[in-house]
């Protein structure tokens, strides 16, 4: 590293397990409580800090090292935690137990262990006396694992102006990924008309028209090419309601599909594939159906080429900081990265202490050793891009 610099290995412990025992679990959120508490944390540690009031109890916040000019290097991680599932857990989820170097506890991986990382990085950056040319901010968000929420905010604030890199602390074990997947989400809601169910061909049988059309949705051959990073496109219907009574034939049937895209793939142009295909089966079975369908999640995909100097840069310090060159690949999933890449126009890479075995698991932990490492490869990127 160029500059002498010392993680603070209690405060990032201390704070890793402080903010776990926030349950801010999503629905619905509850998302100002710890991002009030590291807000406070921050000012302490000499961070300038933006509290962003978003629903209520709900709100983003920015830590910011600034330098006052354009060129922003932005880490980002969410607040909060999917629940904690169905499933026996041996530890409390929010009791954020330590033991023998491992933290246990919902938001361990996903996210809060790489917030507390990427905080500690900043607090030992102000101590080193670093003056960077740019500034160096950690955006928290809220409301990440149902719709991006606080990223669209961030987005529409125009809150990170000027920023140049993006750096997403989502759990990779220390390996770097440079390219997520688009998600689409879309219902497919079908009207048709109710009868009595002892002479269903008086009605049109919703629940019945939306189950021929599944096998066909699963079916259609979208256009796409195979990404190198992000393999094939992938579609999944994961909700089917329909009916209210055994003797009632049903007028109403909605399906939610989930799509996760490859660059190339255009959305309009997929969601109007769907359209065509629903009417087209409704004309074919002479059927007085009507067809209505609304998008619940719209983001496109990333790709950040290898040779971008972000992506150089990090690969360069996390063989520094753990003495292996990490895998460089991609993610099935869509993180904040899908708002804040393209809002403010900047590449962005994945790279996060926990390993994705982890995400939304019982028993979810993340080692001590991990968040250290992550912590020291954060604030030896910050010199390298920003010296």
């Amino acid at each position: 590293m160029a500059v002498d610099i010392e993680i603070d290995r209690e405060l990032l412990i201390q704070l890793t397990r402080d903010l776990i025992r926030f349950r801010s679990v999503n629905p619905p959120g509850n998302e100002r409580p710890p991002a009030e508490f590291l807000g406070n944390t921050m000012r302490e540690l000499g961070l300038e800090v933006d509290l962003q009031n978003l629903e209520p109890d709900r709100a983003n916040v920015i830590g910011r090292i600034p330098a006052g000019a354009s060129g922003a290097l932005v880490f980002t991680g969410h607040l909060d935690v999917v629940p904690p599932g169905g499933q026996p857990w041996k530890h409390d989820p929010f009791g954020a137990e330590m033991i023998d170097g491992v933290i246990y506890g919902r938001g361990s991986v996903d996210m809060k262990g790489g917030v507390a990382a990427i905080v500690a990085a900043m607090a030992a950056l102000v101590r080193s006396g670093l003056r960077p040319r740019a500034d160096i901010v950690l955006a928290a968000t809220a409301g990440e694992e149902a719709g991006l929420l606080g990223a669209q905010a961030m987005v529409e604030r125009r809150s990170l102006e000027g920023a140049e890199y993006l750096v997403v602390a989502e759990p990779t074990g220390l390996d770097v990924f440079v390219a997520e997947k688009g998600v689409l989400w879309v219902e497919v809601r079908a009207l048709g008309r109710t009868a009595h169910g002892a002479t269903p061909e008086l009605g049109v049988n919703a629940v019945s028209f939306l189950a021929r059309l599944i096998p066909q949705l699963e079916a259609y051959p979208f256009l796409f090419t195979e990404s190198p990073l992000l393999g094939k496109p992938t579609l999944s219907v994961n909700i089917i309601e329909g009916g209210n009574k055994t003797n009632v034939v049903p007028d109403v049937c909605r399906i939610v599909v989930d799509m996760r895209t490859v660059p190339g793939q255009d959305h309009e142009v997929m969601l109007a594939q769907i359209g065509e295909m629903a009417t087209t089966l409704a004309r074919e079975e002479s059927l007085d159906v009507r067809v209505e369908i609304d998008v619940e999640n719209d983001v496109g995909p990333l790709e950040t080429e290898r040779t971008n100097p972000l992506v150089e840069a990090i690969v360069e310090s996390v063989r520094s900081v753990r003495g292996v060159a990490p895998l460089v690949g991609g993610v099935p999933y869509a993180t904040d990265a899908a708002y804040l890449a393209p809002g403010f126009d900047m590449p962005m890479v994945i790279c996060g202490p926990g390993g994705r075995d982890m995400l939304h698991q019982p028993d979810e932990h993340v080692e001590v050793e991990q968040l250290v490492q992550a912590a020291y490869i954060y604030a030896d990127l910050a010199q390298r891009l920003l010296r």
